[in-house]
């Protein structure tokens, strides 16, 4: 009987622990929403390394990417404006031949694609 009882228990084991492992395959993962504890840091610099910089059509505007988001400022300089700010990491920004809409390559969708925007 106990030998019985064992055998039981073993089974319904590892149909919990399959059905975990099939809940967790088909679950997507979002890089915007990571599992666990976040913690926001706010980062003030005027220099960076390792950047990708595009100059627009007209010459008066600069798109770069910088630990993961994308900016543009005036190429006379000045205060840059973050246009991506979130946990997918964006990169490699250019703009569009017409200069209404840039497109950069991320993560957002699970793996390195190109976007665009506005």
């Amino acid at each position: 009987m106990k030998t019985l009882f064992f055998i039981l228990l073993t089974i319904c084991s590892f149909n919990v622990l399959a059905m975990d492992e099939t809940k967790k395959e088909n679950e997507q993962w979002d890089v915007n929403n990571p599992p666990g504890e976040t913690t926001l840091a706010t980062i003030k610099t005027s220099t960076g390394t390792w950047m990708n910089l595009d100059v627009n059509t007209k010459g008066n505007t600069i798109t770069f990417d910088l630990l993961g988001d994308i900016y543009t400022m005036p190429i006379t300089g000045g205060k840059a404006t973050n246009i991506t700010n979130s946990m997918a990491w964006d990169m490699q920004p250019r703009f569009s031949p017409d200069g209404k809409s840039i497109a950069f390559t991320t993560d957002q969708g699970g793996g390195d694609n190109i976007w665009t925007m506005n």
